[in-house]
């Protein structure tokens, strides 16, 4: 299914929207000064990451939950015990759930403290916070959309060979995700990309594009649906409502998909190669995403001294970016 008279329409439509639709805060700054404090933590410099993160939190309405775990942590690293607490406050009333918080080694401590009491008699007020801040029914509908994705997708694994997994992909799995992604379009014209800022939760969103974009070589090639989605998701990540990281592995998995495999961009789907680097560096700094070898220093600190910057999840050995 192509249908043009969908796409027409809905760039009509954008066309003529007011200039709301684009940014009244520009989220791109947001996303360097983050990369410009991931760059000081790998330098071990916490006080100076720690005020970009006090200067991101007074300046923006919305903040992204991660950047509030990570400055939880750099503040309790620092001695800031009472600031620590505020941010994990914040943190809950952002989506941070008690799981989570709970599973995290570098804040044991923490939590063994007697203001972690205070924080447990105030987790469910400060979640009903988080609740009334996002769209509940456009949450339910996106998560809902996702996993039918997920579950017809799954399909797929039970067909030998490539040749039979593309020819199911392209004739059963695409019809279905082409209605979910249309109807995707039609929320990002109404309300902006349904990500954390709306919805409490980036991967159903983000889920649907990435399978789209993933069905076979040869449908990437004729597609016409993600190369005219791909400006509007940029436009999404100035206006707050999707994440660098987000748009990279939807992108990476179409630039992957669309190469035959014979390309890596971002270095989530397909392993770098040496001389990959510098155009990966490249692109992702265009987004406002970290630098190949600042994950990878990332996540050796966490492996030295057990704090967690929650990157997102890779299918690689010990989360790393790998280069060949």
């Amino acid at each position: 299914m192509k249908p043009y008279f969908v796409i027409l329409s809905f760039l009509l439509v954008l066309s003529t929207q007011s200039k709301d639709f684009f940014v009244r805060n520009d989220y791109s700054t947001y996303h360097v000064e983050v990369y410009q404090a991931e760059e000081l933590i790998v330098q071990q410099s916490f006080a100076e990451a720690l005020n970009i993160y006090r200067s991101l939190f007074k300046n923006y309405d919305f903040i992204f939950v991660r950047d509030y775990k990570v400055a939880t942590q750099i503040a309790w690293h620092l001695g800031f015990e009472t600031e620590a607490y505020e941010y994990l406050r914040l943190g809950i009333a952002g989506g941070w759930e008690m799981k989570s918080i709970k599973s995290n080694k570098f804040l044991k401590e923490l939590r063994q403290q007697k203001d972690w009491s205070v924080i447990k008699s105030q987790y469910d007020s400060l979640q009903n916070v988080f609740n009334k801040n996002i769209n509940q029914e456009m949450r339910a509908e996106v998560r809902e959309m996702s996993l039918k994705d997920q579950r017809k997708g799954l399909e797929a694994v039970f067909r030998i060979g490539s040749k039979s997994q593309d020819h199911f992909g392209e004739n059963k799995f695409a019809p279905l995700n082409e209605k979910h992604l249309l109807r995707l379009m039609e929320i990002i014209e109404n309300d902006g990309f349904p990500g954390e800022k709306l919805v409490g939760y980036e991967p159903w969103g983000q889920g649907i594009v990435s399978r789209h974009n993933s069905i076979s070589q040869a449908y990437c090639k004729a597609d016409t649906l993600y190369p005219f989605l791909k400006p509007i998701l940029l436009s999404c990540i100035k206006k707050g409502n999707l994440s660098p990281a987000s748009f990279a592995w939807i992108d990476d998995w179409f630039i992957t998909v669309e190469s035959g495999w014979s390309t890596a961009s971002y270095g989530y789907v397909k392993q770098l190669k040496k001389n990959e680097i510098s155009k990966s560096n490249e692109i992702r700094e265009q987004i406002g995403l970290r630098k190949v070898e600042t994950r990878n220093q990332l996540i050796d600190i966490q492996n030295k001294n057990q704090m967690d910057f929650y990157l997102p999840a890779r299918p690689k050995k010990d989360g790393k970016i790998l280069v060949n």
